[in-house]
């Protein structure tokens, strides 16, 4: 079969959520499980490819990442901002409530850090979306780098919002209990707006891009059909 519509199969398959039966009869399938044999197959070329294109910064990355970051927004030493995000999904029968998340709709909650350029470089999507943005750090990789200080260069943290733990490396806003000082609140201000750029990578990958845009943004065309060949 073609792998450029073994692609395409995957990628209208994520974006809709419909049963293989319908994907099989849409893309003219023999069958429902040669659908769900060849979208499984993009899916795990994609895993496979995962780890060359959403990747920790190098050393020398940190220290271009954390002048650029200071430059636009006056925060030193700052190698990423963590957030996460809901992605909506078709939860399992035998576990939905699981999935359902504080906002009503079944989920899966995803973890991510960007740098300033609003490249992803580390993404953790492994509970459902019940589950707290601190608990995800907790159980996350990342989370055990953070804890025994093993992130890079101590002088280097990261930004998140007040669901996450202050840590040596993690640094969150000052509580708004309606007495912080103006330093304080100056440094609220500045940690806001340097970490807007998650937001605005969680906007442009829920938004402005297509799903298949992305695909091929982060895998290379010409590479993950190689691969699923």
């Amino acid at each position: 079969m073609d792998p450029a519509k073994k692609v395409h199969m995957t990628v209208w398959f994520l974006c809709n959520q419909e049963c293989f039966r319908e994907i099989a009869n849409l893309f003219g399938m023999p069958n429902r499980s040669t659908a769900h044999y060849c979208i499984m197959q993009v899916c795990r070329a994609m895993a496979d490819l995962r780890s060359k294109y959403i990747c920790w910064p190098s050393n020398d990355e940190c220290e271009t990442i954390a002048r650029e970051f200071s430059a636009r927004w006056g925060f030193p030493n700052v190698i990423g901002c963590i957030d996460g995000t809901h992605i909506s999904v078709k939860p399992p029968n035998n576990d939905r409530q699981s999935f359902i998340n504080r906002k009503g709709y079944p989920s899966v909650n995803v973890m991510a850090v960007c740098d300033h350029q609003m490249i992803f470089r580390e993404v953790f999507a492994d509970r459902a979306g019940s589950v707290h943005d601190a608990r995800i750090l907790r159980v996350s990789p990342l989370g055990s780098k953070l804890e025994s200080n093993q992130l890079g260069d101590v002088k280097y943290h990261i930004l998140g919002d007040s669901a996450y733990p202050l840590l040596p490396q993690l640094l969150v806003p000052y509580r708004d209990n309606g007495h912080l000082t103006a330093v304080q609140s100056k440094y609220n201000i500045t940690h806001s707006g340097t970490r807007s750029v998650v937001e605005r990578a969680f906007a442009r990958l829920k938004g402005k891009l297509s799903l298949q845009q992305l695909l091929l943004l982060h895998c290379g065309r010409q590479r993950l059909l190689s691969v699923i060949q």
